[in-house]
């Protein structure tokens, strides 16, 4: 017995579903993957037991300029801002990396957020009167997270020089 017209065309529409369902599951998987593996790639866990202070990474190379308050950062103990290498570096410190990677990823991936939002907006000014850019990655070592200027070279460098 052959099948008839109508039961062959809904076994292809039902293969054709199948079909389309599984490819946009993996495709949304592949994505889920990707923006997990880069969000933990900003989590360094070379320096999970290691606390620093300013003075560390003084030491490394990086050049101390202004201190921020922390009124607005949750749970940071000290910001400051800085230069390595003639990029903008700022460095959030935290009680120890826990609260760093729980409070401070956040707070840093705002900052990067609304850094691009007003760069859409045309000349950035900071609160002093001169130019800013904004950061654009960040990175979390030990109890410290440093905001990095276009990307993450210049942290990656001064992390490595860390003692």
């Amino acid at each position: 017995m052959r099948p008839t017209k109508p039961t062959l065309l809904l076994a292809s529409w039902i293969l054709l579903i199948v079909v389309v369902v599984a490819c946009g599951s993996e495709d949304s998987t592949a994505e889920s993957s990707t923006d997990i593996s880069t969000a933990e790639s900003n989590i360094s866990n070379a320096h999970i037991g290691d606390t620093f202070t300013p003075e560390s990474f003084i030491a490394a190379g990086w050049k101390q300029s202004k201190e921020y308050d922390t009124a607005t950062v949750p749970e940071a103990t000290e910001i400051w801002y800085g230069f390595y290498s003639q990029k903008d570096i700022e460095i959030r410190f935290y009680s120890n990396h826990k609260t760093a990677r729980g409070a401070g990823v956040p707070s840093a991936e705002a900052s990067i957020e609304d850094a691009v939002k007003r760069s859409r907006g045309g000349n950035l000014l900071d609160v002093s009167g001169g130019s800013f850019t904004g950061y654009a990655d960040f990175l979390v070592v030990g109890n410290a997270i440093l905001l990095c200027e276009f990307d993450r070279t210049r942290c990656d460098e001064l992390v490595a020089n860390l003692e």
